[in-house]
């Protein structure tokens, strides 16, 4: 059975936007027909999806084998947070009168990444600034909270400042460890010494580079001689008397008596050429070796140099003007921290997210499989039942957005994905049948991804003559690169904690999830990406 059901009027209202959500007002179709350019907002109000018995399918796959592969998707819903991957009809909501989905044409402060002067269609989801339904917010305190908030166990909003105090902590008696190393000379006066050091080691670095070239040009060459000189031949200087000589060990000489062939000649030839690269490589390493072994104040450079560039990851590039710690991950822990505590502070006063969504599929794909015998002779061929479900409980779209335009290059845009879930579940068993301990699950999920930036790195789509579909991001030039790092931004993903169920051993004794942690990636940029859709034959 398929069904969509809403409540309380309609399942979608528009609304007319002019810069101000307390100026929205329900438009009727006549006053909706003389709308130009002001853009609509629009909302979806209690309504739920689900697939309950209908069976959609899947075809025209393949397997390795060359076999027919059929996906069947048994089921698939839409529903509320709480839906209990989808056993309860608990109805949703897509924005709100006052924080609506949005379409219209923007520019400017509305959209301050484009140029001036540019214009664009922009589709931006509902946008908070409250810190529980900020998405970066929210996002950034779930991950160091670890666990879903209001589940069993995890009520205390705090944890999540704890555990970044922590981690901060940490990062300051980084700091304090590199400052009394070098408190007699200051971070200016190492940077300037590890410079000046640094000039010996480059130049030993281009040598050894020559030098491995050319131990590259030796030994291939001795490996085309020895592989082109014969396993055995016969020489003498007595016609009447030929000796047999067999190939010896790579490296090591012919005997090459009267009448011996060119190519053991040349064979013999390469191993002394080869014997001299190889020495003055090991020769120029080792003097590199020693450029990076130079010492001041008892600390190598090699030393310095790798302290120098935790120093700076820490506290950022020191200057005359600010020697210290004014920047780097300790100003961003810091910062980070204020975030974490004004959530937990919400949080613990009662506030409440908005609601997400729940969604869930399950499939079932039906794939050939071979029975084998014991001595590798295939048997019958059967179809097999495979399961592949996934359940999102509680997603949030909030502060995401598309804008797009057109110019000589084609269509454009430039995209920020903002989403937060709670809770993933993936499994491969037969609906129904599945248990907590058989699914791998992520909590805490935030990606905030970025793709495309209107003045520095514009997305480009079009399609080719074979109707082909082309995305691709321009390269970063040498022209752009300082502000294209500079102004560019970047992409996180972050998980509180990823784990997986074990199952049961071989005494049929269950066994305890296993508890990857919390996994975390920051500060992605593409510098360049290009992506083309392929027609395969059939």
């Amino acid at each position: 059975m398929l069904s969509i059901a809403t409540r309380h009027g309609l399942a979608a209202l528009l609304l007319l936007t002019s810069g101000s959500v307390a100026a929205m007002e329900a438009m009727s179709e006549d006053e909706l027909g003389a709308v130009t350019g002001a853009g609509v907002g629009f909302f979806v109000d209690n309504f739920l999806y689900d697939q309950g018995t209908a069976t959609a399918q899947i075809g025209g796959l393949k397997d390795s084998s060359g076999g027919a592969v059929t996906i069947d998707v048994t089921r698939g819903y839409i529903k509320g947070e709480g839906s209990r991957r989808g056993q309860d009809d608990v109805l949703a909501s897509i924005g709100s009168p006052a924080h609506p989905f949005t379409l219209g044409v923007v520019s400017g402060l509305d959209a301050p990444t484009l140029p001036d002067g540019q214009q664009a269609l922009q589709l931006k989801t509902p946008t908070y600034n409250d810190p529980l339904n900020d998405t970066r917010q929210y996002g950034l305190w779930a991950y160091y909270q670890g666990c879903v908030y209001g589940e069993a166990g995890c009520a205390d909003a705090n944890a999540a400042n704890t555990s970044i105090a922590a981690e901060n902590a940490a990062l300051q008696a980084s700091r304090t460890t590199l400052q009394n190393k070098y408190q007699s000379v200051g971070f200016l006066t190492l940077k300037s010494g590890i410079d000046a050091d640094k000039v010996v080691v480059d130049q030993r670095q281009a040598t050894v580079n020559t030098k491995t070239g050319q131990a590259v040009v030796a030994t291939n060459n001795l490996n085309n001689t020895y592989a082109a000189a014969p396993d055995r031949y016969y020489a003498s200087s007595d016609p009447l008397h030929w000796v047999p000589y067999d190939k010896p060990d790579l490296g090591e000489k012919y005997s090459c008596p009267l009448g011996c062939p060119q190519s053991v000649k040349d064979y013999n030839n390469s191993i002394d050429p080869f014997n001299t690269a190889q020495s003055e490589l090991s020769a120029a390493q080792k003097s590199l070796s020693e450029a990076w072994g130079v010492q001041r104040n008892g600390v190598t450079l090699i030393q310095r140099y790798a302290d120098y560039d935790a120093f700076v990851a820490l506290c950022g590039v020191p200057t005359q003007e600010s020697p210290t710690c004014t920047d780097g991950t300790i100003a961003q822990g810091q910062a980070d921290q204020l975030i974490v505590g004004g959530v937990a502070s919400a949080l613990n006063g009662g506030g409440k997210r908005v609601k997400g969504l729940d969604l869930g599929l399950e499939t079932t794909f039906t794939v050939p499989s071979v029975a084998y015998a014991q001595n590798g002779t295939a048997g019958a061929t059967t179809n097999r039942k495979d399961f592949f479900n996934i359940y999102v409980h509680g997603l949030t779209l909030h502060g995401s957005y598309l804008n797009i335009w057109g110019n000589d290059q084609g269509l454009q845009a430039e995209t920020s994905l903002q989403f937060y879930i709670n809770r993933v579940a993936l499994d491969g068993c037969q609906p129904g049948l599945c248990l907590e301990g058989n699914r791998a699950i992520a909590k805490n999920v935030y990606f905030d991804l970025n793709l495309g930036n209107a003045k520095y790195q514009p997305l480009n789509f079009k399609m080719d003559a074979n109707g082909e579909v082309n995305l691709s991001l321009p390269a970063v030039t040498w022209a752009n690169h300082a502000a294209f790092y500079s102004n560019v931004q970047k992409s996180n993903i972050s998980v509180g904690n990823l784990s997986f169920g074990n199952g049961h051993d071989v005494n049929g004794v269950a066994r305890p999830r296993t508890d990857v942690g919390a996994q975390i990636v920051q500060g992605m940029r593409l510098d360049y990406f290009e992506f083309k859709s392929t027609n395969l034959p059939r």
